[in-house]
């Protein structure tokens, strides 16, 4: 790679990086990288573009009537009853 590298080189290095479960010294020493650039690319870059959340939203389910139990005894013994929700 040339000495200078484009953002889209830093973002795919950082990728690489994560996934090759190295830590970032030693992935930064394999790839002859300043951990100080590495570093601060990847801090600059993360403030660019937000991380993609791996929540999903949730449906509620369709509105049905369910009836519990009036009563529920775990295992251990313990009780309780419809009124202590």
């Amino acid at each position: 790679m040339p000495k200078h590298k484009t953002a889209e080189q830093w973002l795919k290095l950082i990728e690489q990086q994560e996934l090759s479960g190295l830590s970032v010294t030693d992935f930064c020493t394999q790839h002859n990288l300043s951990t100080k650039s590495f570093y601060n690319r990847r801090s600059k870059l993360r403030t660019k573009k937000p991380p993609e959340s791996s929540f999903i939203a949730a449906k509620p389910a369709a509105s049905e009537s369910v009836s519990l139990p009036e009563l529920l005894q775990l295992k251990h013994g313990s009780q309780f009853g419809a009124d202590h929700a």
